[in-house]
């Protein structure tokens, strides 16, 4: 015999004489397949290993036995069942099967249909019969209608069946079950007009002895089921719209005092989720399913339409069905929100935040008192081992970089960001070796929350000790290319990449003879590799006489060299990234040629280049458009006038990155005496003239000796400075721009190495500077792995928890001391500030821009920042959510789909689900002991989410899916009142 592993449901259907076998493989677009049985199918059971439908038909008095192996589902020979079979069940001992007939018979037959022992008789007239479900049931009850009956058969001993006792019970009903483990029995009764009904337990054990007093449920008693655990008794009362829902006691079958739950009009069939979490309830004549939370009796109600007559839950909990009987459909129903299960995050640990890999199928959770980041296997819901940060460093939150290229955790206690970063070349897996950096962040920084840009570029922390936002890269640093690597002779100039892995480095390279040749030398950093020398453009291919300056086109395509020697500039191109360079192009000025054209600058889109020149006395730029060829000159911009035109102004050139202004920097060695004191010049490039203006002069801005600049974004400028004569120490001088762009707010010097001869610089997307050393022959790389930025005043702030837009434009950043979201510009640091509720602690980001929620911990209260229509690009507070069940919120997430915002709440095990249009909260979900942090699954069809729970040392796992009925499937028939799931076999 085969098996079979897809989830099955099957309902007889008694308009068209078939039995409907619903495959479930896709829980909400489940297919129908018809198998032709008898006349008049009543009634379905199904063996315990889910190979076998039978089906009673009651016209012809047969039973149907169908195989469920194999997809066409063949039935074997019909079987005579007596006169008008009315009931099946199966899953008995030895696969045994029972059926009921009209003539007030009972017979059992083996799995295959044959007849197994004399036909019993039960009394006048058997309705219904009820066994212990699982498998092995060593007795069936048999309900009699017309004599008030419960007649309890011993099939204990397979071929020999036999009537143990025969129980009066008055009113009796079909609505009945037996318990797990099959001792005790639940009868319900019929009241007498609108008197309530009794629910009579059975002891099968004492042949069938009653358990206490009948207990009273509502009025009618239609549909009676006992929860997966045997712990809960749940009565249709179809003459009181209610529900009777109450505790049972496995041991003794015993039923506490029962609730009655409010559902609609006449209630008709009730079922457990797999779990006994959730019951759903389906009105006949309103169509409207109940779902009653089974533990806090919260009940929640959707409409379905047309006349429901049956439901039951697939084996995966998520998805209820039920069958219409007016249509003959069935309507796919997903369950309501509820805890599926636990994952431990280790012995004593107090996970407090959790970050989910970007395919959901791993996460890391931080433990905030060991010095461990727990690892949990999300697909098989079990820990994996823990990563060590090393002694003193214990977790608080945790993130992963989306592209997998690093994850992080903050450790408040001792001041540090832990970069977990894979094995060279690797990605982040859930079980792969894992190398933890501690990045030191400023003393007393205290980081508590952090999050990750979507670009994987920065981790970013709220440093609650000193009122600052540490923006980490953790690809940072600083480090020196050695000159091996380089392998130039005098470095000039320098491009990069906007990626940061490609270096093109000018070797100016003049020979004894004073000829003017040179080269430009390519190198190549792999991921998370060393520099590389890759290839080598001679003095021949390029065209190149004394290479200075470099400029890399936008696309990458094309590289300018200035040439020093001559006067040019030297275009090259490649097809595609990775070709080999040739040379495209020269751009010369005439009739009067420039003369040692030292910097360069190139326009974001390309297409106009600037060229420092030095010709009668000034020092100018020559303004080009290379989008054509030959590239044609356009204008002159003055820099600076030389009252001695036989000395040279070497002026290194700027462009901001949004094209706007030009910046020049000149050492002035021209001016008498050896005291050089460099100046910076701008322009803004749209306004009206042609002469550069003074924005910042020695010794106030550090600009002492300056070679090179290059603007590292639209308000700050990277000045290069040469150790000078007086003596005067090299040193990188920051110059923070003010409001105009062409003047100075602050400046701030930072040490270069005194015994060389920093020349030229270049700088990468991701801020990583690049300095040609002329002496050592070497270049320089400046990473700023940590860059701070203040927020507010230390005493005064205390940022928490962070969160990154999802265009990662802002961080936003709660301020628990001073009331507010601190919204960081990321582009330029630049920080506004916006009135939320008191304490606000948690904040997380939607999907679709500056929208995010704020959890306001000491006004009980959900912020909600959005983008601010009067001023484009910022945020603003759009909205404040108040409801009774928003009490001291500390974490907020949001659902992939953005439909949802979870919320955890101080000292609470149950997560809070709202409508993120509404802020209504829709669903509280009991998730564990005390919750405190949440993270979703990355996929809005997974519909979970994972709660770190800190006093149970364990990561909860939380289906959201909501109460809602779907498409209904093909029709089953007129008249379907009847539908059992089938488990799988393997």
């Amino acid at each position: 015999m085969s098996d079979r592993n897809e989830p099955l449901l099957v309902a007889p259907d008694w308009g068209a004489d078939t039995l409907a076998v619903v495959d479930l493989t896709a829980p909400e677009g489940p297919e129908v397949r018809f198998t032709p049985v008898g006349s008049n199918p009543r009634a379905v059971a199904v063996s315990t290993d889910g190979t076998r439908a039978y089906v009673v038909n009651h016209d012809d008095g047969t039973l149907s036995v169908v195989d469920l192996t194999v997809p066409e589902h063949p039935v074997l020979p019909p079987v005579p069942a007596g006169n008008g079979p009315c009931a099946v069940v199966a899953g008995l001992v030895d696969d045994q099967v029972c059926v009921a007939s009209a003539d007030g018979k009972v017979e059992v037959f083996d799995k295959e249909g044959q007849r197994s022992g004399q036909r019993l008789s039960v009394g006048t007239g058997p309705c219904a019969l009820a066994a212990a479900p699982g498998g092995g049931a060593r007795r069936v009850c048999v309900i009699d209608e017309t004599d008030a009956t419960v007649t309890v058969v011993d099939v204990s001993q397979a071929g020999t069946p036999s009537v143990s006792a025969a129980v009066s019970v008055p009113g009796v009903t079909r609505a009945a079950a037996v318990a797990p483990g099959g001792r005790f029995a639940y009868v319900a009764s019929q009241g007498a007009g609108t008197a309530d009904g009794r629910v009579t337990v059975l002891d099968l054990d004492a042949d069938g002895t009653a358990v206490g007093d009948p207990v009273p449920v509502g009025a009618k008693p239609r549909a009676l089921a006992i929860g997966p655990a045997g712990d809960r008794l749940c009565v249709a009362n179809y003459g009181s719209a209610s529900v009777t829902v109450a505790t049972v006691h496995p041991n003794s079958g015993r039923v506490d005092t029962p609730t009655a739950v409010p559902a609609d009009a006449h209630p008709v069939a009730v079922a457990f989720a797999p779990d006994g979490e959730v019951i759903h309830v389906v009105s006949q004549t309103s169509g409207i399913l109940t779902a009653i939370r089974a533990d806090t009796l919260g009940h929640t109600a959707v409409e379905l339409k047309g006349v429901p007559a049956e439901v039951v839950f697939g084996p995966d909990g998520h998805h209820s069905y039920v069958t219409d009987q007016a249509t003959g459909q069935l309507t796919v129903v997903r369950a309501a929100p509820r805890k599926t299960a636990c994952i431990p995050a280790g012995e004593g640990s107090k996970p407090v935040n959790v970050a989910v890999s970007p395919d959901g199928t791993w996460a890391y959770a931080a433990d905030s008192v060991s010095e461990n980041v727990a690892v949990l296997d999300l697909s098989d819901l079990a820990p994996l081992a823990p990563v060590p940060l090393g002694a003193a460093h214990k977790p608080w939150d945790v993130a992963i970089a989306p592209d997998l290229g690093f994850a992080c955790a903050t450790s408040p206690e001792s001041s540090h960001l832990l970069v977990l970063t894979p094995v060279q070349g690797n990605k982040l897996t859930g079980n792969g070796e894992v190398t933890v950096t501690p990045v030191q962040l400023a003393p007393d920084a205290l980081p508590y929350g952090v999050a990750v840009t979507p670009d994987s570029r920065y981790a970013v922390t709220a440093d609650s000790g000193t009122a600052t936002v540490s923006l980490v890269d953790p690809k940072g640093g600083t480090h020196t290319i050695d000159d091996d690597v380089v392998g130039c002779q005098q470095p000039t100039g320098a491009a990069v990449s906007r990626d940061g892995r490609t270096l093109y480095v000018a070797d100016f390279a003049s020979t004894p003879d004073g000829a003017r040749g040179g080269q430009i030398a390519m190198l190549q950093r792999p991921e998370q590799g060393e520099w590389q020398r890759e290839e080598v453009i001679d003095a021949t291919a390029g065209q190149l006489s004394g290479p200075h300056e470099l400029a890399l086109s936008p696309d990458e395509l094309r590289l300018y060299v200035a040439n020093y020697g001559n006067g040019t500039v030297s275009v090259l191109k490649r097809d595609v990234v990775g070709d080999p360079w040739s040379h495209a192009m020269t751009v010369t000025k005439s009739p009067t040629p420039m003369k040692w054209p030292n910097g360069l600058a190139l326009s974001p889109d390309g297409e106009t280049l600037y060229v420092s020149n030095n010709t009668n006395g000034h020092a100018t730029v020559e303004v080009f458009d290379v989008s054509t060829t030959p590239a044609a000159h356009r204008r002159t911009i003055k820099i600076v006038i030389n009252p001695d035109p036989g000395r040279s102004v070497n002026a290194g050139l700027a462009l901001s990155p949004d094209g706007h202004y030009l910046y020049a920097v000149d050492a002035e060695h021209w001016k008498p005496g050896t005291g050089a004191l460099g100046t910076v010049y701008g322009i803004q490039l749209t306004a009206e003239g042609d002469q550069m203006e003074t924005v910042a002069t020695a010794p106030h801005a550090h600009t002492d000796r300056p070679s090179a600049l290059v603007c590292r974004d639209d308000r700050t400028l990277y000045v290069v400075n040469q150790e000078s004569p007086d003596p005067r120490e090299a040193c990188l001088a920051v110059i923070t721009l003010d409001a105009s762009r062409l003047g100075v707010e602050s400046t701030e010097p930072r040490p270069l190495d005194k015994d060389d001869l920093p020349h030229s610089a270049a700088i990468s997307d991701d801020g990583t500077l690049y300095v040609a050393n002329f002496t050592s022959r070497t270049v320089t790389v400046f990473g700023s792995k940590v860059t701070p930025v203040p927020v507010g005043e230390q005493g005064a702030s205390q940022p928490w928890d962070v969160a990154v837009t999802d265009d990662g434009a802002y961080a936003y950043v709660t301020d628990r001391t001073a009331d507010s979201l601190r919204c960081v510009r990321l582009s330029d640091h630049q920080v506004t500030s916006l009135g939320v509720g008191t304490d606000p602690m948690g904040v997380a980001c939607a999907p679709g821009g500056l929208r995010a929620y704020v959890a306001n911990h000491g006004s009980d209260s959900i912020s909600v920042i959005g983008p601010d229509d009067a001023s484009p690009g910022t945020p603003k507070i759009v909205a404040t959510w108040e409801h009774p069940r928003i009490i001291k919120p500390e974490s907020v997430s949001v659902s992939a789909d953005g439909a949802w915002l979870f919320v955890t709440t101080e000292n609470s095990g149950e997560l809070l689900m709202l409508d993120t249009r509404t802020g209504t909260p829709r669903f509280t979900i009991p998730a564990g002991e005390r919750l405190t942090g949440s993270t979703p699954h990355p996929q809005s069809a997974k519909h979970l989410v994972y709660l770190a729970d800190e006093a149970g040392a364990t990561v909860s796992v939380v289906d959201t899916t909501t109460l809602a009925p779907l498409d209904t499937t093909t029709p089953l028939g007129f008249d379907v009142r009847q539908a059992v799931g089938v488990p799988t076999t393997n």
